[in-house]
């Protein structure tokens, strides 16, 4: 540690930057444990909620219905709920959801204040939703909140819990069904369904949406989570590769530096071996201080990075987790990685010819290789232009460095930007066949909507939206007039379907990455059972869908005639629909989108600046270890009179041209990295997303990096014109 320290007091500057920079990358690369932090959470969640595996909203169903689908093999327990939505007489919307508060295995409610009904006018409400001892008043009888809680399925929704008992003559009997299985695998799983969907059907009832699964001790946004962060973790990993640029950089720098002091005690005796290592230590040294820094600022990033997903997806607060493997292996990597570029600079110091060393002087003069007697033959303007392309091409290995670091920035600079436009043009080409300003959905399941009660509406229509499954993928799936107003894509192949017909129109993404054709038979698994669709044709909707004739459609689900959304060109329709309805307008849903989005983007662009401003001090330190190997060069300059004007002119020289091609560089690395992460979505959902360069961005991007540049070489040239010229000279230490 003594050897830290007096190497500290020697380059305070560098090795706090060095110190700084590392400890970002790995609070970077940290990002990578957002999955197990998040987890963590969401096991110990599903363990003390009791989540079902099995999540599907049925017709009503009595105790005898429910007791045929406990009786069958696999299922461990089979329990019914109730969700009904209501509307307060203050104009608040929310749904009344009714728990066997008495004898329950799953969603079980967690009290976070106060107490459980006990008469069927007390409720208690999602935490924030009104205040204990308030009365809400729905459909003339007033609900008395005994307390606030919640589970994890209603975690992100502000709703009232009752018992059982006291809203089932709103249903006549529960429409929500949650199984728990012996065996979740999802095969297990979705047998299990497909069986008690037979059972209902016998006994009169049915399945009105289509099973969630949960295998595994799985919940909804697991995947989610998992994608997101370790999409944000590779550009943490970028951020560490560029830091252990800088340490390498800034370890050659010290060692350098100490070329003619190690010199000495090679000439009085000393063996290269431990001086080899007593050099190798400063390197361990500087990373042993990034990671005490940087390793709890990662558990830091993740754990507030898994907050905000949990928060804003499922209404949970995690506690403090640590991902001990990520921990582990940043430390072993940054660690690792110290003792590889300390090596070989150590290396070189200890190999110098003692008499090359003990002069400090530069150990590679120019011409010697027949590359640098060729350039030196080509006219590159006056002296400081020729001395500037000589100082690059010296010590290519370091000008291919400060390139590869600025490359890395510009890449993160430009990466960002891109994934921003490309996700906005996925989000506009989701959008642009729909034409309706607000949309009208039932807040109940099923299809409660009668299609011939809308008629005389002429800026209205009704539609079915439900989901289902093909090749074991999860679809979109619409029901639409043969003539719908309120859709209009673009045909990839084919026509869209007849009226009355069983063909069908899907994603042509979707049909492409699965091997769908126009003319081919697909069979999609939907909330009532199999049916099967002929492909007539494929839509440019960038999205993962099914378009087939409502009546159809409706009809496979079992409700002839019936719908669940109302399309229309007016923002604030006026209709007179026989349940409870949400209304949200095309204004509203884009502003939604774009709030998930612009966090997301937040994330990638903290990340970003992370990268950049690492490279950033990477360049710099660089650049300081080519000055020192110049001092002479430039002490001897300074010595007949060029100022330090002159010396930051000749920074610039030397530094545009790298900046330039570090710039064309990664204008390229961002564009195949957008590329690839768009791709990574687009294969993983099964969808086309496209990308959409940020062009825009990229003026901006050149002038900042070479303003950055510039401003470098005088931070650079100043600290390098405060050694006296004559002790540069002389060489002395």
């Amino acid at each position: 540690m003594s050897g830290f320290v007096h190497q500290f007091r020697r380059a305070p500057g560098r090795i706090l930057a060095s110190v700084f920079a590392l400890a970002l990358a790995v609070g970077a690369v940290g990002v990578l444990g957002v999955p197990t932090v998040a987890g963590g959470t969401l096991d110990a969640a599903v363990e003390r909620d009791g989540l079902a595996d099995i999540l599907v909203a049925t017709t009503p169903i009595d105790a005898d219905q429910l007791a045929s689908v406990a009786a069958l093999d696999g299922v461990a327990a089979a329990e019914g709920q109730v969700v009904v939505a209501v509307e307060t007489t203050d104009g608040i919307e929310t749904s009344l959801i009714g728990l066997d508060l008495d004898d329950q295995t799953m969603d079980i409610l967690q009290l976070t204040e106060g107490r459980l009904p006990a008469e069927p006018h007390e409720i208690v409400t999602s935490s924030g939703f009104g205040t204990v001892g308030d009365r809400l008043v729905v459909d003339d009888t007033a609900l008395e909140i005994v307390g606030h809680g919640g589970t994890l399925r209603w975690a992100d929704s502000a709703v009232a819990y009752v018992d059982l008992e006291s809203v089932l003559a709103r249903t006549g009997g529960t429409n929500q069904l949650v199984i728990t299985a012996v065996d979740d695998g999802i095969d297990e799983l979705r047998a299990i369904a497909d069986a008690a969907r037979d059972v209902l059907a016998d006994e009169g009832a049915a399945f009105t949406e289509f099973p969630v699964y949960l295998p595994d001790g799985s919940t909804p946004i697991d995947a989610d989570i998992e994608q997101v962060s370790n999409l944000i973790g590779l550009l943490g990993i970028v951020a560490g590769l560029v830091a252990l640029v800088l340490l390498a950089s800034t370890t050659t720098t010290l060692i350098t530096e100490r070329t003619r002091e190690v010199a000495v005690m090679r000439a009085l005796g000393g063996r290269s071996r431990p001086l080899r290592r007593r050099l190798r230590r400063i390197a361990i040294s500087i990373t042993a201080v990034g990671l005490a820094v940087g390793l709890p600022l990662g558990v830091l990033i993740s754990n507030l990075i898994a907050r905000m997903v949990l928060e804003e997806f499922v209404g949970v607060t995690p506690g403090l987790a640590v991902d001990w493997m990520v921990v582990a292996l940043s430390a072993v990597g940054a660690l690792l990685g110290a003792r590889l570029v300390a090596a070989r600079a150590a290396a070189r110091v200890t190999r110098l010819p003692l008499a090359e060393a003990l002069r400090d002087r530069d150990g590679a003069p120019y011409g010697r290789s027949s590359g640098q007697r060729l350039a030196a033959r080509i006219p590159t303007g006056g002296l400081f232009a020729r001395l500037a392309t000589r100082a690059s091409l010296r010590r290519p290995a370091r000008t291919v460095a400060v390139v590869v670091q600025i490359s890395a920035a510009v890449g993160a600079a430009f990466l960002v930007p891109s994934l921003v436009t490309s996700v906005n043009g996925f989000n506009a080409a989701s959008t642009a066949p729909w034409t309706w300003e607000s949309l009208t959905s039932s807040r109940d399941p099923g299809l409660p909507f009668d299609v011939d009660g809308l008629e005389g509406h002429d800026d209205v229509e009704a539609g079915v939206y439900s989901f289902g499954e093909i090749d074991d993928w999860e679809v979109d799936v619409y029901g639409l007039e043969s003539d719908t107003r309120f859709f209009q894509s673009e045909l990839r192949s084919g026509r869209s379907p007849s009226a009355g017909s069983r063909e069908a129109m899907l994603s042509a993404g979707f049909a492409d990455r699965r091997g769908h054709d126009v003319g081919d038979a697909i069979s999609i698994e939907l909330a009532s059972g199999p049916a099967t669709f002929v492909i007539v044709g494929t839509a440019e909707d960038a999205g993962r869908a099914l378009y087939v004739d409502r009546d159809v459609l409706a009809a496979d689900l079992g409700a002839p005639g019936g719908a669940n959304v109302v399309w229309s060109s007016d923002p604030a329709p006026a209709l007179e629909l026989p349940v409870a309805t949400d209304v949200v307008t095309a204004d509203e849903l884009a502003a939604e989108s774009r709030a998930g989005r612009d966090a997301i983007v937040t994330i990638f662009g903290a990340i970003g600046v992370v990268v950049a401003g690492v490279a950033a001090l990477a360049v710099v330190s660089s650049m300081t270890v080519s000055l020192y190997e110049r001092r002479h060069e430039l002490a001897t300059l300074q010595a007949i009179g060029a100022r330090r004007r002159r010396l930051r002119g000749l920074l610039v020289r030397e530094l545009v041209p790298i900046g330039l091609v570090g710039i064309a560089g990664g204008v390229v690395l961002g564009a195949l990295g957008t590329r690839g992460i768009i791709g990574s979505f687009e294969a993983s959902n099964a969808v086309d997303i496209g990308v959409v360069d940020a062009t825009g961005a990229l003026p901006f991007i050149v002038l900042a990096t070479l303003a950055v540049l510039i401003m470098l070489a005088a931070l650079v040239t100043r600290s390098v014109g405060r050694r006296p010229v004559a002790v540069t000279l002389r060489g002395a230490a």
